[in-house]
């Protein structure tokens, strides 16, 4: 696939690289800044509304530039691939057998939760 074709499956398009920006461990927010573009823009990419597309293919542009990548690895790229070494969570059951959390502790760790929660909703 030409980049000139990439506009057209612009839907699509933002669809992978959504996926293939998180196989790489970027947020948005990194990723935007990296490349040099806003977050809307990145936001309005990703989710295939820029409708310009010259803004489209400047910005595509960057965005291959920076994870050395061409059109056919993002569009060709099959997160199925990659699903075999994913690791949903990290944790550890080594506290001992009779150890009980604190108040405190508690409230700690549901703090730690909401500011994952609210990072998936954001990020």
């Amino acid at each position: 696939m030409e980049l000139n074709e990439v506009f057209e499956y612009r839907k699509l398009f933002g669809e992978k690289l959504k996926l293939y920006l998180k196989k790489d461990g970027y947020t948005k927010i990194s990723f935007a800044k990296k490349a040099d573009i806003s977050r809307p823009t990145l936001d309005r990419i990703l989710k295939g509304e820029l409708d310009s597309k010259s803004t489209f293919d400047k910005h595509v542009q960057k965005i291959f530039e920076v994870l050395r990548v061409n059109v056919d690895e993002v569009m060709n790229w099959n997160q199925k691939d990659e699903d075999t070494n994913v690791i949903d969570a990290v944790y550890s059951m080594n506290e001992p057998k009779d150890y009980i959390m604190s108040d405190e502790g508690k409230k700690e760790l549901q703090l730690l939760k909401d500011i994952l929660d609210i990072c998936a909703i954001y990020y």
